[in-house]
């Protein structure tokens, strides 16, 4: 009986941590909207991404993280860094311009299916039944909630979202094929520092205003949404040192129910029969790999 009460507490430790960490996640909507129009689109993603860098770079630096990159790696690497480049400044504004919960399930769909399609394409990742019917299951869910966004936003706002998840579908397909080699912390920082790069410069070019660094209200929700990106990458990591990543992932996508809940509860927005049920979908199409690869896991156990 103790043995089985000390066993559970690591892993009610990781269930808490992962739980925290979706929560946090599920905020993005939220810090985007307070920060709202206070700072160009791209002037709130590389200020951000270079805070974010600045403060990981000395955990890597003295925990000798940080190595050079092997030339049989640099195709992929080209891939990962093109495509990160792009997963912070559209979905902000998809956020600003239309409700909450559809721009994440817009975004999180599009990043399903390009991780799939990534997969089965380029990774030589075997189509098993399961990934068939969750691929058709996000698609229908896809097509409800982007049938709905664009009747109630713009196509543009809608776009950007489906944008951002393609982009964030594919760094995360990418880094699969480096993840063996670099570790988590180092490839993510690699990821801020170019988001940091390339739109800092894009956001020069756009003519968008260059703030200095103030004591104000729109800075400390840019430095709090950074602390926040952080914080939840921290915490889902550490959290999956005592779970599964089957288990994991499916604590993980509470970040979808959270983030439309944020966006209900403080922004007082809507949700129509179409998003709920395309809401719904999406959800089942993410769980069910991960259902049936626990389901395995328990009858290889037994």
């Amino acid at each position: 009986m103790t043995s089985e009460l000390e066993s559970s507490i690591p892993r009610n430790r990781g269930v808490l941590l992962i739980l925290i960490s979706a929560l946090g996640f599920g905020s993005y909507g939220v810090w985007s909207r307070l920060i709202g129009g206070s700072f160009g689109v791209f002037y709130q993603s590389w200020t951000r991404a270079f805070l974010i860098s600045l403060v990981i770079f000395p955990i890597l630096y003295y925990t000798k993280q940080i190595i050079p990159i092997r030339k049989t790696d640099w195709k992929w690497m080209a891939v990962f860094l093109i495509s990160t480049s792009l997963t912070q400044a559209p979905i902000f504004y998809a956020f600003n311009h239309m409700d909450i919960g559809s721009a994440t399930l817009l975004f999180f769909t599009s990043t399903l299916l390009t991780m799939y399609t990534v997969g089965f394409l380029f990774l030589r990742e075997r189509l098993n039944t399961i990934k068939a019917i969750s691929f058709v299951v996000a698609l229908v869910g896809l097509y409800l909630t982007f049938s709905f966004s664009i009747v109630v936003s713009t196509l543009l706002a809608a776009t950007m979202a489906i944008i951002n998840g393609v982009a964030s579908g594919t760094e995360l397909s990418s880094s699969k094929k480096l993840s063996g080699s670099y570790s988590a912390l180092y490839i993510t920082w690699l990821s801020w520092v170019i988001i940091a790069v390339t739109n800092s410069v894009i956001s020069v070019t756009l003519g968008e205003t260059q703030y200095l660094p103030i004591i104000n209200i729109a800075w400390l929700y840019l430095v709090g949404y950074a602390v926040v990106g952080i914080l939840s990458f921290w915490l889902a990591i550490e959290g999956l040192k005592y779970l599964e990543a089957s288990i994991g992932s499916l604590i993980g996508l509470l970040e979808i129910v959270f983030s439309i809940s944020f966006g209900v509860l403080i922004f007082s927005e809507a949700l129509a029969p179409k998003v709920i049920l395309g809401g719904l979908l999406i959800i089942c199409a993410a769980a069910l790999p991960h259902l049936a690869e626990m389901k395995k896991f328990k009858i290889t156990c037994n």
